[in-house]
């Protein structure tokens, strides 16, 4: 799913959701001194008042966005009114991450968002600022993820040796001939072949294949594989796989370019 800015506005003005916002406000007296969604945001991004009343409208239409089908229709809506938190996170990220794709970044950002206001639990209090601060922490490990998977995963089975040559200096495989040497050696031909013969070697065990695959081979993050419970063993259990292939490949190689 993509996102585009540029749209959202249109989108705000589009009958579909101008009929919502009728129904919304017929059940929403916090909602009735306005007269459609510009103006609704525009009073959230106001700085200068109505800190309480902001509170009450966000969680009521957070509320109504998980508890109802109508409310399913709500996403552009706050697309719009968390879009200067969600540029400011980006710029951020990108200054972080200058090799995310801008469009990905932007993308991620979103969906993580959205994936908060339907899936979490929001207090009735300082309902913006816990928003944000939730979407900084996300996008904060998304981008961890992705700068632990930069230093040695780029694609597929090249990744898996990192070839960044700043990063392990003289360690670093530079050329994809010495990768395919290494590869052959070990008697694999691709990344996840790789994976397991590591898990058969007992290099790494076989949740950290699972982790590795899911993640640096399927793409997904570690969020979207683990549950919020066992989110930061997985994160813990993931870096230490990652080092024990590094270390075993690095090993490998050091053995083999030794006279």
């Amino acid at each position: 799913m993509g996102f585009a800015f540029a749209g959202i506005r249109k989108e705000l003005d589009s009958p579909e959701l101008g009929k919502l916002f009728i129904r919304l406000q017929a059940d929403c007296q916090y909602l009735a001194p306005f007269p459609d969604w510009h103006a609704v945001i525009a009073f959230l991004h106001d700085r200068k008042r109505g800190y309480r009343l902001k509170d009450r409208i966000l969680w009521w239409l957070i509320r109504c966005h998980q508890q109802s089908d109508q409310g399913k229709k709500l996403g552009v809506v706050f697309l719009a009114v968390f879009a200067p938190a969600i540029l400011s996170i980006y710029k951020h990220g990108r200054k972080r991450c200058p090799f995310f794709g801008d469009e990905d970044l932007l993308q991620e950002i979103c969906t993580l968002l959205l994936r908060m206001l339907s899936e979490t639990k929001i207090l009735s209090d300082k309902v913006a600022v816990r928003i944000v601060g939730q979407l900084r922490n996300d996008v904060r490990d998304l981008l961890d993820e992705r700068s632990l998977n930069r230093e040695w995963l780029h694609t597929d089975v090249l990744d898996l040796f990192g070839t960044d040559a700043d990063t392990r200096e003289s360690q670093t495989l530079t050329d994809e001939s010495g990768i395919g040497a290494l590869m052959d050696l070990l008697g694999v031909a691709d990344a996840r072949d790789l994976l397991d013969l590591l898990a058969r070697r007992r290099v790494i065990d076989w949740e950290g294949k699972r982790i590795i695959e899911a993640t640096l081979i399927g793409g997904k993050t570690l969020k979207e594989i683990s549950r919020p419970e066992e989110y930061e063993r997985l994160k813990y259990h993931r870096a230490n796989t990652l080092k024990a292939i590094r270390d075993y490949l690095f090993a490998i190689q050091k053995k083999r370019n030794a006279p």
